[in-house]
């Protein structure tokens, strides 16, 4: 046991002489070290001075002038001389000095021999001037040379040469180019311009002739061309270029005159009117509010939109109008006569119509099948221009004759468009309808209203080309006017006040007697003016209208 334990402890003694001989090693280096710098640094070391003169200076006298925490005297940034200033206070002087602004950028562009200043004046400007303030604060921190003393003397001969070369450290600026596009849109889209279609603005009634603006060419500018230029001339520092921009001539498909030729009349409907001074009112009322109107391309017109309700305020009169198989008067009775002419000229222009009802009978004034009827709340005409050009409507009233015409482009080719109508088929009542009046002396009778045969009809567009040869023909309505019953009031009173019945088939008084009430007697209560839903046309065999009461409809 004993003699292991003196093992260890010479082990022990070993790694402590280890250590204190590295240490000694260490501490003789670096005595070696201190004394050679010591002794070096008491060496004087030849710098050459610009002016020539070799100066002998140590290495504690050249790192007395050069280890300073301010610029060098000489340094300047920008020209403006920073020596002696340390590194914030060189940084705080220039940024509050603006050295270099947007208003620098002078960029313009030419076009059509004007010269047009980009304005760059809001455009926040990106200066370098921390890192060239590191880079002027380096100056002459480093030396060439091998060896630590070469290094010092090439800095210090650096130093030298700075008070009569300075060294300018130039600043540079970058731009944000996000903003470029607005810049050079707000100068360049003004001068774009849309081409202008020679355009109908309305329509002369005197002289039957279109108001035409004329055509306009359009400018088209290649702005995103422009922009990249304009960015490229920022990113290359190219702050006073010109950059050219040639504008595009777009020239216009039409112009006012090939509008003026081709524009004319296409159509024309007239008809003769009754003698109803208050009827023929009504009619001019009607053409005075449609004359002159314009619809452009894919414009609708809607009678009863565009004319309003019919009224004593606007000066419509009562004459006959169609309610319940029978005519009545009533305000604006006979304002359908103008609706069919125009309904006439519409399908003869080769227009769209999108909603047309005919009337309970046909018109004497057209062919049975090509009538065309209105009534407010109820019935309604209704057309859309899809034509590629606007139309104009010019109606007339004059000597009872109205007419009613399209203006337009003409129909290709010299075309030509009739109307015409024709009966498929006709059916007459097969009986009367007879009605009991206690209003009335016993055996009287009186006529409420006329019969009128139920017609199948059937409405065609005829083409004719230039020389009048007929092209082709197509079924463009279907009409159907009902079966209508004449209907007879009977009188059913008698002499002593008392009232009679009748065969409702043939009108006979029956003799049986009933004592009428004490009261007055009763009438009979006027329909409900329901407003009619339009229906499309059919060609059902015809049928006997039915004898409750219909809403009504203007004729």
């Amino acid at each position: 046991m004993k003699k292991s334990g003196h093992s260890k402890s010479k082990k022990g003694n070993g790694a402590k002489t280890a250590i204190i001989a590295v240490v000694v090693v260490v501490m003789v280096v670096a005595l070696g070290a201190a004394t050679f710098y010591f002794a070096n640094s008491k060496n004087k070391h030849s710098v050459v001075a610009p002016d020539g003169k070799v100066l002998k200076l140590t290495v504690e006298q050249m790192e007395a002038k050069l280890n300073t925490e301010v610029f060098y005297t000489g340094i300047k940034i920008n020209g403006i001389d920073v020596s002696g200033k340390s590194k914030q206070e060189a940084t705080e002087m220039l940024k509050g000095m603006n050295i270099q602004s947007s208003d620098e950028i002078k960029i313009a562009i030419s076009y059509n021999e004007q010269t047009l200043l980009l304005d760059f004046s809001e455009f926040g400007v990106n200066h370098n001037i921390e890192q060239v303030v590191e880079e002027a604060y380096g100056y002459a921190r480093t030396g060439e040379g091998q060896t630590p003393e070469q290094q010092l003397v090439d800095r210090y001969q650096k130093q030298l040469l700075l008070a009569s070369q300075p060294k300018d450290f130039e600043l540079s600026f970058s731009v944000d180019t996000e903003g470029v596009s607005d810049v050079v849109r707000s100068v360049l889209e003004p001068l774009e311009q849309d081409v202008k279609e020679a355009s109908v603005t309305g329509f002369d009634k005197e002289n039957l002739v279109f108001l035409i603006e004329d055509s306009q060419p359009g400018v088209d500018i290649d702005i995103e061309s422009a922009i990249t230029e304009v960015k490229s001339a920022i990113d290359n520092k190219e702050y006073d270029k010109v950059i050219t921009v040639s504008p595009v001539i777009i020239e216009p498909e039409s112009l006012k005159s090939d509008l003026e030729a081709a524009m004319g009349k296409i159509s024309s409907t007239s008809s003769k009117t009754t003698g109803d001074a208050d009827r023929n009112t009504n009619i001019r009322l009607i053409c005075e509010t449609i004359d002159g109107l314009v619809l452009q391309p894919g414009e609708s017109f809607d009678f009863n939109e565009f004319i309003g309700k019919r009224t004593a305020d606007k000066g419509y009169r009562e004459a006959g109008g169609i309610y319940d198989g029978a005519l009545r008067q009533e305000l604006g009775g006979g304002i359908c006569q103008p609706n069919t002419m125009l309904f006439h000229s519409v399908v003869k222009a080769d227009l769209q119509v999108d909603l047309r009802k005919p009337h309970s009978w046909p018109s004497t004034y057209v062919d049975t099948g090509t009538d065309a009827t209105v009534t407010w709340g109820g019935a309604n005409f209704q057309f859309t221009n899809t034509s590629e050009y606007p139309i104009a409507i010019h109606a007339f009233y004059a000597d009872q004759k109205v007419t009613v015409e399209i203006f337009g482009h003409a129909l290709q080719d010299g075309m030509r468009i009739e109307f015409i109508g024709v009966v498929n088929s006709s059916s007459a009542p097969t009986s009367v309808e007879y009605v009991a009046d206690p209003t009335l002396p016993i055996g009287t009778q009186s006529q409420e209203r006329g019969s009128h045969n139920g017609i199948n009809a059937s409405a065609y567009k005829v083409y004719y080309d230039a020389e009048g040869n007929e092209i082709r023909r197509e079924k463009a309505f279907s009409s159907y006017y009902p079966v209508i019953r004449a209907r007879v009031r009977v009188g059913v009173l008698n002499p002593d006040g008392t009232v009679a019945t009748i065969d409702p088939a043939t009108g006979a008084v029956i003799t049986t007697e009933t004592t009428l009430p004490s009261e007055t007697p009763p009438t009979e209560t006027p329909p409900t003016e329901t407003p009619p839903t339009e229906a499309p046309p059919t060609e059902a065999p015809p049928t006997e209208a039915p004898t409750t009461e219909a809403p009504p409809a203007d004729a």
